[in-house]
């Protein structure tokens, strides 16, 4: 009910305006006319066609502009044909060209500004004299008619600068409403990969300790209870982590809590050891400081490669985890001796690739001679 009455408020405001300008329109036309009458006279029916003529189209103007000028110019040269001399309603002749000025292009209204000043010259010159016109009232008449032009032509640039501020502040709230949209979407995404990633890995580490746990509970209680503990703070950890990241979803503030880093690779590679996972991590060249993303970018792409190993991979007998720093930036290979193979689809490997990408590398993933192999490529500012 209420957006109703917002939209009906400004459409009332509108019509009540528009029927201002209207009767404004009508009580200048009728003032000239009226006032015209009297100092003209009325000695040939004929010779009332003229102010009618020059007044009455005065009305439709500012939907007009170019028929209403059309009408009054014509009237005027009625006007020279009946050899009346100049007449007061004559200004409307003046206020029809700055009309047209004011609406159209230089290229419509500079013709009816000659065609008016032609006009003008035509109905003072052969009676000047009679008229007591001096050559300097002629002028002032030619003018006229160009000042009104002007002063039309200008309005309109005004008016039209205005409306391209106008449009131009709309853009600028439109790019500024799908700039919103569009965060909006990569924070969603980011989160979705994010979630897909904790989920993913720690589901697989707690399914293969779980099983494991299973399997020598009778035989060995010990390492059982042992697997169990892992599964437990395996467990934690992933919680920790989701209700860390959905938070976002509640609140504009940023996730609780910082990205994992470089600094928790390793307690990454200690979770796969503990599921059977034998990972080897090598190092080489001098590491330097990664932003909260790359270095967040490098620890996801691990976890998504060590997932896939275990979901995956079959029977491995070495995981090797290599970070290699060169003058480049820092490159991170996680290659298996699986005989499974990991693919290439899937929605880990398509946010691993979205996560490089984002931070201006390149990722490549495919079958080695030995198993299967995850290469990225981040480049590290100096």
């Amino acid at each position: 009910m209420s957006a109703h009455v917002v939209v009906s408020r400004p459409m009332a405001t509108e019509t009540t305006s528009g029927r201002r300008r209207r009767a404004t329109d009508i009580a200048i036309a009728a003032a000239v006319f009226a006032y015209n009458l009297p100092v003209q006279g009325t000695s040939s029916p004929l010779e009332l066609i003229v102010p009618v003529g020059l007044c009455l189209p005065f009305v439709w103007r500012r939907r007009h502009p170019v028929g209403s000028f059309a009408v009054v110019i014509a009237a005027a040269h009625l006007q020279v044909l009946l050899g009346l001399g100049p007449l007061v309603a004559d200004v409307m002749v003046v206020f029809s060209l700055f009309a047209v000025a004011s609406a159209r292009a230089w290229q419509i209204s500079l013709p009816a500004a000659v065609v008016a000043a032609g006009w003008t010259l035509l109905v003072t010159l052969p009676d000047r004299e009679a008229n007591d016109l001096s050559p300097g009232d002629v002028g002032l008449f030619v003018a006229t008619m160009a000042v009104a032009w002007l002063i039309g032509t200008l309005a309109r640039t005004r008016r039209l600068y205005v409306q391209s501020l106008e449009e131009r502040a709309a853009q600028a709230e439109r790019e500024r409403e799908t700039g919103t949209r569009m965060a909006v979407l990569g924070e969603r995404t980011r989160i979705a990969r994010e979630l897909h990633d904790v989920v993913s890995h720690s589901l697989s580490a707690i399914v293969l300790l779980s099983e494991g746990a299973a399997s020598i509970a009778h035989a060995d209680p010990d390492r059982a209870a042992e697997a169990m503990r892992s599964v437990r703070d395996t467990s934690r950890g992933a919680m920790s982590e989701m209700r860390s990241m959905l938070t976002v979803l509640r609140s504009d503030d940023d996730p609780v809590g910082p990205q994992p880093g470089l600094d928790r690779i390793d307690a990454l590679l200690d979770e796969s050891r503990a599921v059977g996972i034998p990972v080897v991590r090598v190092d080489e060249g001098t590491p330097r400081e990664l932003g909260a993303g790359a270095a967040a970018a490098v620890y996801r792409v691990i976890q998504e490669a060590l997932t896939n190993v275990r979901k995956h991979a079959g029977e491995v007998h070495e995981v090797r985890v290599s970070l290699c720093w060169n003058d480049d930036g820092v490159d991170i290979r996680v290659v298996d001796d699986g005989k499974s193979g990991t693919g290439t689809g899937g929605l880990g490997l398509i946010g691993m690739r979205e996560r490089v990408e984002a931070q201006g590398g390149d990722l490549e993933v495919g079958p080695t001679d030995s198993g299967f192999g995850v290469h990225a490529r981040l480049p590290v500012p100096r």
